[in-house]
């Protein structure tokens, strides 16, 4: 194996160990990885993307519900829109590939990652004036059901499981903590990701390509260490790690991955 493959997959494995318990499965560090460091496609990336983010979720979301962090009521609330918005992501962006180019959904991406960090710069400021008080969903539920459906849509389009409008969503508009916000994040994408995944992968095309590319060893390996890491990391995070430290590398690693858009928008590299 090439060393620029174990780099990438190190790196694949520690996002989705350390960034496990901020409920997002990883997706916005995925494509990056998977599109620069591997020289894949973007539609190969998306598909890949959404493959571990999925096992990201399962691993996450029984770690979450183990320790009593999820509102499956929530949950299931959240994914009568989520789902069919991961569906209309999809096609969207499979139209935008295919008749305009990539470079929108790379535009789109970066969109997203800063909205992801002011978001949470945003939270870490609540938190330290002493957050708020949780709201039962059904005071709120037409505008969750919309904030839910624009996760869907997200996810569809940038290979991503929509963590990062769900846990936004959860803290600012129901006033969950961090650990609750996460976990219910989690019980939605385990059954939204799959949604967008297997449309993907019958409009893209690309499975074949994949696992011509990868092989069939680490094409089962990689994802079931991508469950274990996000599983482990979840529990060992929630106790022992201050979740500002977390929160803050998260923020870095997102910043790093906008720089990168940018440089491939200009053309510097």
């Amino acid at each position: 194996m090439e060393l620029i493959s174990l780099i990438a997959i190190s790196m694949l494995l520690i996002t989705a160990m350390v960034f496990s318990p901020l409920g997002l499965g990883g997706g916005v560090l995925y494509v990056p990885i998977f599109h620069y460091l591997l020289d894949w496609t973007v539609e190969e990336a998306l598909l890949g993307s959404l493959t571990l983010v999925f096992m990201v979720a399962i691993g996450s979301s029984l770690s979450h519900t183990q320790s009593g962090f999820a509102d499956p009521g929530t949950a299931r609330i959240g994914r009568i829109t989520a789902i069919p918005g991961a569906l209309l992501g999809t096609v969207i962006a499979y139209l935008i590939i295919e008749y305009i180019g990539d470079v929108v959904i790379k535009i789109l991406a970066a969109i997203i990652l800063v909205f992801v960090i002011e978001r949470t710069i945003g939270q870490i400021r609540k938190d330290t004036n002493g957050g708020m008080e949780e709201i039962d969903v059904a005071d709120r539920l037409i505008k969750y059901r919309f904030g839910a459906l624009f996760a869907g849509i997200t996810s569809g389009l940038l290979g991503i499981g929509g963590g990062a409008v769900l846990v936004t969503l959860n803290r600012s508009m129901l006033g969950m903590n961090p650990h609750k916000a996460a976990g219910t994040s989690y019980l939605v994408g385990v059954t939204l990701v799959p949604v967008a995944l297997l449309a993907h992968f019958f409009l893209d095309g690309t499975s074949d390509i994949i696992i011509e590319r990868v092989g069939w060893t680490a094409l089962a390996a990689v994802p079931a260490l991508a469950f274990i890491s996000a599983f482990l990391g979840a529990k060992f995070t929630i106790k022992y790690i201050h979740r500002r430290f977390v929160t803050m590398a998260f923020i870095g690693a997102v910043s790093l991955s906008v720089i990168r858009y940018l440089l491939d928008f200009t053309g510097i590299l």
